[in-house]
């Protein structure tokens, strides 16, 4: 009798499946079946979907699971997208055969229209088998954005699971377009237990005379048993008459039992003119099963007779045995009163999958007055690797130049590059100046590289003056290091056709060290 009773409760099966929601359009449908094989196997399935469309909002919300004795499985799926055109879908299958629990989980959200819009899932998948162990399983996505001319999101999310095996994906994308501002961003996740991914972006623009704006985040990942791979991307453009600005920020993180890799990108610029700016992001991070990469550009340009472009960006690549951070900054300014007057100002940084670091800041200016104004120029470029192995060095470029007279004109161009075990600098500024009365140019160059405290700097400049008629003054600085080979060039020239006095003064101080070498990073993630 006793061994009946067991026998009674083991085969005891239950099943549930349940789908409900909202919109203008609603399909639904849900099922459950118990049966026995022809070996005598009890054993269940259920199925539970829903597709739902509407103008404004649209939600789907599925469950189902069931048991087989003491072994169950349970499963939820929650989507709701909001805007101006909204699908909302999911659908789950769950089994218990035996010993052998299976479960898979479906889940899209998209939306599209002006203003705001949203997309978001949340699933998971819960099992038990007869000795009472348990495993679960998640996923959730969010996308939105905000624009007024068009914004859509996209969220995708699958699990399939069963007790010895995990294959998950996911996908997300948010794009924003708008008149002076737009924003778009997506958190995504999925796994179970100590195996999951995570990605996240978010990129936001300005423009602060109803300019044009557009900005785009994608992320997806894939786990499947023990290869795991996530990939995020971020890109934007912001340009108009004014003032034009971009920041963004991504991270990936993939999560193996202890291993813990992550990889973070930021990138911000701001462009500041009297006339008109723009400025661009692009920015792609992957990881792909104990290795990983990173790439990030930016660019910011200004003309108009005021300009200041600021720029920045970096990555951070973390395990579970060490932390490293590479970062490249710069700026430019310049100040005259014809419109043709530029500035402009890009930074990249990257890490290829072997460990190589390449980071390079660059800077362009052109100051022009034609009316007795001065004209001046400056640029500061820097580049920086802290905390690999231990090790830490980074460079700097910098310039400075201003003319005075009745037709002035200064350039400069400056870049600092690590580019695997090299390290490169340029700097570079000269300035004219034509007229009646004092008039002068006034140069200096700058540049420098640290490495584990060791120096190699130099600087130069230089004056050219005069005070008569039909006067001209000349100033050139420039300092360099490209592959170990120095050059400096410090040159002053003054000429004048009438009455008057005239004077050259430069002056110029370099000290050159050799720089310690450093190998090429090892894969960044490798343990």
């Amino acid at each position: 009798m006793l061994r009946e009773l067991i026998s009674i409760l083991l085969s005891a099966v239950g099943s549930n499946a349940a789908t409900d929601g909202n919109g203008d359009n609603v399909l639904t449908d849900a099922t459950t079946q118990h049966f026995k094989t022809p070996d005598g196997t009890v054993a269940m399935n259920v199925t539970s979907n829903g597709n739902a469309t509407g103008i404004g909002s649209s939600n789907i919300e599925t469950s189902a699971g069931g048991n087989v004795g003491s072994s169950n499985v349970d499963n939820i799926a929650n989507v709701m997208s909001v805007g101006a055109k909204s699908n909302s879908y999911s659908d789950i299958f769950a089994a218990v055969e035996g010993e052998k629990i299976t479960s898979n989980v479906i889940q899209q959200g998209r939306v599209a229209g002006q203003g705001s819009t949203l997309s978001n899932v949340n699933g998971g998948s819960s099992m038990r088998n007869n000795n009472g162990e348990r495993k679960n399983g998640f996923s959730f996505g969010n996308a939105g954005g905000t624009g007024s001319i068009n914004t859509e999101a996209d969220v995708q999310t699958q699990q399939a699971m069963s007790w010895d095996q995990l294959m998950a994906r996911l996908m997300a994308s948010a794009s924003a377009s708008g008149i002076g501002s737009a924003q778009s961003n997506l958190d995504i996740g999925t796994g179970s237990d100590d195996k999951n991914i995570t990605i996240s972006g978010l990129v936001s623009g300005l423009n602060s005379n109803e300019g044009t704006v557009n900005t785009l985040v994608k992320g997806n990942g894939i786990i499947n048993g023990t290869d795991q791979n996530a990939v995020g991307t971020m890109y934007g453009l912001s340009s108009g008459k004014g003032n034009s600005s971009l920041v963004g920020a991504s991270s990936i993180v993939s999560n193996q039992s202890s291993s813990l890799g992550e990889i973070q990108a930021f990138g911000n610029s701001n462009a500041f003119s009297s006339g008109n700016t723009s400025v661009n992001l692009m920015s792609n991070t992957n990881i792909e099963d104990e290795g990983g990469l990173g790439v990030v550009h930016i660019d910011g340009n200004g003309q108009g007779t005021d300009n200041y472009i600021v720029a920045s960006n970096g990555l951070k690549f973390l395990n579970s045995d060490n932390d490293a951070a590479f970062m490249g900054t710069g700026n430019v300014k310049g100040i005259g009163s014809d419109e043709n007057s530029k500035a402009s100002q890009s930074v990249d940084t990257a890490v290829d999958p072997s460990g190589v670091v390449k980071i390079v800041a660059k800077s362009d200016g052109q100051s022009i007055s034609h009316d007795g104004t001065n004209s001046s120029l400056t640029f500061n470029d820097n580049g920086l690797v802290g905390g690999w192995r231990n090790s830490s060095f980074g460079g700097f470029a910098n310039g400075l130049g201003v003319a005075s007279g009745q037709n002035t004109n200064v350039t400069g161009q400056g870049f600092v590059e690590m580019n695997g075990s090299s390290m490169n600098g340029n700097s570079s500024m000269q300035a004219f100046g034509t007229g009646n009365g004092p008039i002068s140019a006034d140069t200096k160059a700058v540049l420098n590289v640290v490495e584990d405290g060791v120096q190699r700097n130099g600087t130069v400049n230089g004056i050219a003056a005069a005070d008569g008629t039909n006067t001209n003054v000349q100033s050139l600085s420039l300092i360099s290091n490209i592959d170990g080979f120095e050059a400096v060039n410090n040159y002053q020239k003054v000429s004048s056709s009438g009455a008057g006095s005239s004077s050259v003064s430069a002056s110029s101080s370099t000290i050159f060290k050799r720089k310690k070498r450093f190998s090429v990073l090892a894969n960044i993630l490798k343990k």
